[in-house]
């Protein structure tokens, strides 16, 4: 093996394909901080590019774009409130409550590490543990996926804010949202109204860019003028400090280690990883009730999550021929157009290609690393813009995004419709986060509900024994009634220990 990684260093390293993961990176990197563009799109956009180039230079560009776009999500997410990709949607929650402090450099500058941190462990687990991964993800049939979304849904709890009604509340609304169109699996319609538009149902992104761009669009117009936020006035620190990163090292590995399990399971993505990470960061902290108000830890747990998924997802992909996600779907198609099917082929008759492109992803997240610190000073310029001319740029941007999904003007309607229902429930101080994780873990919970039953009924045997006793549903279900008791659990240690601290005090007091 040491000597096909030398080999694909070799390859990684040529000139040619050093300045295709440069343009790459820095293509990905755009496409990921326009909402609506995200990183599926970008690599399907440029597949055609590469037909005309050897195969391990097109996949080094592609594995690039991919790269460059997850991280380049964070950034709209930290500066304008609109996560550029639905894997930064978690990174909205800490990271542009520390722009409102004016501490944008410092998200930025969090955002790039914990991206390049969650890459490169992704990358290198790739390599050396693809295979023994790649077996394990394919014990998850449709009880396990049911059991994660659950697992994910759990994540409201910590997510509801200061009211866990409220919370409660948009999460149903959340799934709501998921169940409109044709039934996975029956194809019956429901709440459609009478509307073609929607018979497949309201997709992630468009979803995604009404609850945050509208929404925001929405509340910069209630600005007096055209006056740029008051909060933008300083980029502050961009390079973290040997202190911060000392503050972070568990989280960072924690959910760099979490993204890569979740991106190597066949149907997960970066958007359930962003959340997992983030709530697990949430739930280890020493300051959970800091989460949500600005702390950096927040962008740290998604943004190594999210990025940790990039090598994970290419686990299933070359050693089994199954995708990820949807970007290493796409990334099959290039990988088929080249003439080079998943298997052990890839890693014998084509292993010069194979190692090459997994080595080229550490080019990758270097580039984005490099390019991250000296754009961070061109970056913030955008939250200096007056809100008058931001609010407009925002929803152009939304528009062009959501119109480029499916080429449809009823997409854009859509946009609006939801981005309306958010800058409402915003306005009355429900939390908008829950409604997002609705909406991407609905499907999944449903549709391998409907699967699981089906399977149940046609072997004649009572469901409860697909959902109860296979030993990974167990773990899933353990881990779930954990995090649904851990924010009574934190509830109940912080009024203790604010009593102790009461009861210190008047101790003290007596004393005097």
């Amino acid at each position: 093996m040491l000597d096909q990684i030398y080999n694909g260093m070799l390859v990684a390293l040529q000139w040619q394909n050093l300045i295709l993961a440069l343009l790459g990176s820095a293509g990905g990197i755009i496409i990921g901080s326009l909402p609506g563009l995200t990183a599926t799109m970008g690599v399907a956009l440029l597949i055609p590019l590469t037909f005309g180039m050897n195969p391990a230079s097109g996949l080094i560009m592609l594995g690039a774009v991919y790269c460059g776009a997850i991280y380049g999500g964070s950034i709209a997410a930290i500066l304008i409130r609109t996560p550029g990709t639905p894997a930064a949607a978690a990174t909205v929650f800490d990271g542009y409550e520390m722009t409102k402090k004016g501490q944008a450099g410092q998200a930025l500058g969090a955002a790039i590490y914990a991206s390049f941190v969650g890459g490169v462990i992704s990358a290198t687990i790739l390599i050396f543990v693809a295979q023994p991964l790649a077996m394990f993800s394919l014990r998850f049939g449709s009880p396990e996926f049911m059991w994660l979304g659950i697992f994910g849904l759990t994540i409201i709890a910590s997510m509801a804010g200061k009211s866990i009604i409220k919370g409660l509340i948009s999460g149903l609304i959340g799934l709501l949202i998921s169940t409109m169109g044709m039934h996975p699996l029956s194809g019956y319609i429901r709440f459609t109204f009478g509307r073609m538009e929607v018979i497949d149902g309201i997709p992630v992104i468009i979803a995604m860019i009404g609850l945050f761009s509208v929404s925001q669009v929405l509340y910069l117009a209630e600005r007096k003028g055209g006056e740029a936020a008051e909060f933008t006035e300083k980029l502050g620190r961009i390079i973290p400090t040997w202190k911060d990163l000392k503050l972070v090292k568990a989280t960072l590995l924690r959910s760099s280690l979490i993204g890569t399990v979740i991106g190597a399971i066949p149907g997960a993505g970066a958007d359930i990883a962003s959340f997992v990470g983030y709530n697990e960061a949430k739930r280890f902290s020493k300051h959970p009730e800091k989460f949500g108000t600005g702390y950096v830890e927040g962008v740290v747990g998604s943004e190594a999550a999210n990025n940790g998924v990039t090598g994970g997802s290419l686990i299933p992909l070359l050693t089994l021929g199954i995708p990820g996600n949807a970007v290493t779907a796409v990334l099959l198609g290039g990988l088929l157009i080249q003439g080079l099917l998943p298997g052990a082929e890839l890693f014998t008759k084509h292993a010069k290609i194979t190692y090459g492109f997994m080595m080229s992803l550490y080019l990758a997240n270097i580039y984005y690393v490099i390019l991250g610190f000296f754009g961070a000073r061109y970056f913030i310029r955008v939250v200096k813009t007056p809100s008058g001319v931001l609010a407009p740029v925002i929803l152009i941007l939304s528009v062009v995004g959501s119109y480029a999904i499916n080429n449809a003007v009823s997409d854009i309607w859509l946009m609006f419709g939801v981005g309306m229902l958010g800058y409402a429930l915003r306005k009355f101080d429900f939390p908008l986060a829950p409604i997002c994780l609705g909406v991407i873990l609905g499907p999944l919970v449903e549709s391998n509900l409907a699967r699981t039953l089906t399977i149940s009924h046609a072997k004649e045997m009572n469901p409860l024994l697909l959902f109860f006793t296979r030993p990974i549903c167990l773990v899933l279900i353990g881990l779930t009634v954990l995090s649904l008791l851990t924010p009574f659990l934190t509830a109940r240690a912080a009024a203790k220990r604010a009593q102790l601290l009461q009861k210190a005090a008047t101790q003290e007091d007596e004393i005097d």
